[in-house]
């Protein structure tokens, strides 16, 4: 059984507050956003007291461990580059024409570069857990996401390192109305 990955690296990572609290644009969409995050960060919650119990369970092993016998690692092998996006790679791709929304989450070490991009789809109920999808998943579809819709902060102080959550909305899905004047063949 594996476990569950956590999606923070403690549970004292926390959103930070944002020094622009007062935006000067209006966005109609920003409490559906909000709710869009607060249940991303109920996932992880989730996700993080799942790999808690599962650590706790399975290092209750009675069986002693035996020391590592030495081991003469052999001359590495040629690597032989493997295509990037794989039929095999692209298997159940969680990330849908129907997908409204996905979260880009990305990992720093404080101010230093990213080390690590995840990437969560949106469950079509806020309650439900959501899936992440993996980078050859996400580059096979993910320009149809392309778009920033919002962003939060995170910042874990124990162990230093900072999250950003990049909220992108499926441009496929957006609406665009007609203009009455091109419909009917009319000018402006």
């Amino acid at each position: 059984m594996s476990l569950p990955e956590p999606i923070f690296c403690c549970s004292s990572t926390s959103p930070v507050a944002p020094s622009n609290n007062h935006r000067l644009h209006n966005d109609p969409n920003r409490g559906i956003h909000n709710l869009i995050f607060q249940s991303f960060l109920a996932f992880a919650a989730r996700r993080e007291r799942a790999a808690a119990l599962m650590a706790l369970i399975s290092s209750e092993d009675p069986s002693p461990s035996a020391p590592p016998s030495p081991v003469t690692t052999p001359p590495p092998e040629p690597v032989i580059p493997a295509p990037v996006l794989t039929a095999e790679a692209l298997k159940n791709n969680p990330i849908t024409s129907n997908t409204p929304y996905v979260i880009h989450l990305t990992s720093r070490h404080d101010f230093g570069p990213v080390f690590s991009h995840r990437y969560f789809v949106c469950p079509q109920s806020l309650e439900q857990d959501w899936v992440e999808a993996t980078l050859e998943q996400w580059f096979a579809v993910g320009e149809q996401f392309k778009l920033k819709a919002e962003k939060w902060d995170l910042k874990c102080t124990a162990d230093a390192k900072f999250y950003r959550a990049t909220l992108r909305p499926n441009l496929c899905m957006r609406y665009y109305p007609q203009a009455v004047g091109i419909a009917q063949g009319g000018r402006w």
